[in-house]
């Protein structure tokens, strides 16, 4: 049965059209299997009964049991299997419904050759109406992302870290020291002769930092991280050119075969607004962001923000996702890069207050990592909480941003 539209947002056509197709296909292919021997029927039998692959005999019968045209639509095997379906359905008795489900399946055709292109653009229309498919689409279509430019850049890793640790600051009560743990995770080289880099850029206060330092700060705990490493912690360059730091690996490291971490640290002393400017309180714009953008293809990405109980408190985070590739790293606060975001089926986390609730299953030396780093900057760990982003297949190149509203002072 074809459940109620909401009045609040009424159906467009297509809507209406696919719901419909969806609807047909669901009754005619429906009836056409009641009618087959061996009902009710399981895929394997039923493969073999049709002459078609189990594939396609499990994606009918789980499409046909919804109740929902869109989910029919969105499960059951493309035009052609189902023409198999029907053309191996042996039932000279029965032709009406073979010419039923005939009309649908060439409705179904029509609908995607008309609306969308292709069947994948059509699952890209049928998302939005459907709860639960839109993530489903979002994984797979991030996973050939992953896939295409693990290939095409030469290297992979199995996850990135990134992980900003906010306190307040003890040169000034109006500031706030930012500390960055990243890196990535069990990272190989695909193949010899590609650049394996990535790069730290800081902002401050949400813009990029200015400052006229020459050299690039030692990135702290580079070598005393190397006792929290699973596999060999990579050998480092680093380089600068304008306002961002690049880590890079030499070329005589790592091979198809070979995997290694990379963690790095870098300490901002009093960076951050701890309270919100009055202009941009008033006009909006007192979000404090904190992003990652992993420097390589990853296969899961963990994005936690800890944050002092005296740093924005009472704030909830808000998510952006940005592509980057026009303007480059996007400011939170810059309404002129809403066109940049990407929407996405993903929400942050809250781990809780303490931080021994911070360890993560991916990274089993990262909670004793962020615990030596507590030791070496004095955190008063039990006063931290924490947010945490774990997302399977980051899209690389974009930016993943983590904002909060700055109070007004006091």
């Amino acid at each position: 049965m074809n459940p109620p539209l909401s009045s609040a947002t009424p159906a467009t056509d297509l809507e209406l059209r696919m719901r419909q197709v969806g609807q047909d296909l669901s009754a005619s292919l429906g009836a056409l299997l009641e009618v087959l021997p061996g009902a009710p029927h399981r895929p394997n039998p039923l493969a073999k009964l049709l002459g078609v692959n189990r594939a396609v005999s499990s994606r009918l019968l789980t499409a046909t049991a919804k109740a929902d045209p869109l989910e029919v639509l969105h499960l059951i095997p493309g035009p052609e299997p189902l023409r198999k379906v029907v053309a191996g359905a042996d039932l000279a008795q029965h032709a009406d419904l073979k010419a039923a489900a005939a009309t649908a399946i060439d409705a179904f055709a029509s609908l995607i050759e008309e609306e969308a292109g292709t069947r994948p653009a059509l699952d890209a229309l049928i998302c939005p109406h459907l709860p639960g498919a839109a993530a489903k689409l979002e994984l797979a279509s991030r996973y050939s992302i992953y896939k295409g430019v693990s290939q095409l850049k030469g290297v992979q890793g199995e996850l990135w870290v990134g992980a900003a640790v906010v306190t307040p600051s003890s040169e000034s009560p109006d500031r706030l020291d930012l500390t960055w743990l990243n890196g990535a995770h069990a990272m190989q080289r695909l193949r010899p002769g590609v650049d394996v880099r990535f790069s730290y850029r800081f902002e401050r206060d949400g813009a990029q930092d200015t400052s006229p330092t020459e050299e690039p700060q030692p990135a702290m705990g580079v070598l005393p991280l190397e006792q929290f490493c699973i596999h060999p912690m990579a050998r480092l360059e680093t380089h600068r050119a304008g306002e961002a730091i690049h880590y890079t690996l030499p070329d005589d490291l790592l091979g198809p075969k070979a995997k290694t971490d990379l963690f790095v640290v870098d300490h901002h002393p009093a960076s951050m607004r701890r309270y919100a400017d009055p202009a941009a309180l008033a006009e909006g714009r007192a979000r404090t962001g904190l992003f990652v953008e992993p420097a390589i293809p990853v296969a899961r990405l963990v994005f936690d923000v800890i944050l002092h109980e005296d740093a924005f408190p009472g704030a909830e985070p808000e998510l952006f996702f940005y592509d980057t590739g026009y303007d480059g790293i996007a400011n939170v606060n810059d309404p002129t890069r809403d066109l940049d975001r990407v929407r996405m089926v993903a929400h942050p986390e809250l781990l809780g207050h303490g931080l021994g609730r911070f360890g993560s299953g991916e990274l089993s030396t990262y909670g004793p990592m962020l615990e030596h780093l507590a030791e070496r900057f004095g955190w008063e760990t039990a006063r931290l909480r924490g947010y945490r982003l774990n997302l399977q297949y980051p899209v690389y190149g974009w930016q993943v941003s983590m904002a909060f509203q700055q109070p007004p002072a006091p």
